[in-house]
């Protein structure tokens, strides 16, 4: 199924086009406030996208169990290796 423009892979449009805009809207639109309205939108569209990104890394972490990795709730005591696995034998540690 293709993304939209809005969708998943707009990385660098958006802040592109309110760049753009910024710069050239006001000779495009011949309109103060349109022009002012567009890049409203625009900026107002962008913090939704960047607020939607950064749920989703955050709910992706939490559901990884990223929290034993970094020193998070209950990981005081534990012992991680390189693949992820809690070492609890004393003679793998030696």
């Amino acid at each position: 199924m293709p993304q939209v423009i809005w969708g998943g892979q707009s990385g660098c449009l958006l802040p592109l086009l309110i760049i753009l805009n910024l710069l050239f809207g006001r000779a495009i639109f011949n309109s103060d406030q349109l022009w002012l309205g567009i890049e409203a939108a625009l900026v107002l569209l962008f913090i939704v996208k960047m607020y939607l990104f950064m749920h989703k890394i955050r709910k992706h972490l939490n559901s990884s169990g990223f929290d034993s990795y970094t020193g998070g709730k209950n990981s005081r005591d534990k012992v991680v290796d390189v693949e992820g696995k809690v070492i609890e034998d004393k003679k793998a540690l030696n």
